[in-house]
């Protein structure tokens, strides 16, 4: 920014007429009172700026692989072939690229791909869920809810949640204990 030239008070005045200092001298003080304030406020609008600029760019540049990930979140893990699928129908129907699904299924020719074969759709398939494991317990001679919980991994109060009408002190060798729903 430019500071505002307005010369001294012999310059401005006419022939024969005398100004007075103090006019000009008082204009060109707050014309530097003005630059003190205004340049840092300046340069701190610019550095935010810079900022958010940078932040946007960093956000926005993010890895196919991660990308990949997220859009393939959504999907089953795998797909069957069906007749007459290829490579770019099944990246239509599915959101995918075709370049994600060859990296997803790197042993897979795109060419030769058969009816009932599985496809990847996913960089990594999540493990199956694991099993829930019995429903019931059958009591043993000299187990109680304390030792029922410890062997199925159980807590006690869950257990006793589950089986309201079994009172702790008339478990007997038989009784069925309900050890989820």
């Amino acid at each position: 920014m430019k500071a505002l030239d307005v010369g001294s008070a012999s310059d401005s005045a006419r022939p024969g007429e005398t100004a007075s200092p103090s006019v000009g001298a008082s204009v060109d003080q707050r014309g530097s009172v003005m630059l003190w304030y205004l340049v840092p406020i300046g340069a701190v609008g610019l550095f935010v700026a810079i900022s958010v600029m940078v932040a946007a760019s960093l956000a926005g540049s993010d890895s196919s692989s991660a990308a990949a990930e997220r859009a393939s979140a959504k999907l089953a893990p795998y797909r069957i072939v069906k007749a007459g699928q290829t490579y770019g129908q099944i990246a239509a129907k599915t959101g995918l690229s075709i370049d994600q699904l060859e990296a997803f299924n790197p042993h897979t020719d795109p060419g030769t791909i058969a009816v009932g074969q599985r496809i990847k759709l996913r960089l990594h398939v999540p493990p199956p869920p694991k099993p829930l494991g019995p429903r019931y317990w059958t009591v043993r001679s000299g187990q109680s809810f304390g030792s029922i919980a410890a062997r199925t991994g159980h807590d006690i109060g869950s257990l006793r949640r589950l089986n309201a009408r079994l009172k702790a002190t008339a478990l007997q060798p038989g009784s069925r204990v309900r050890l989820r729903r």
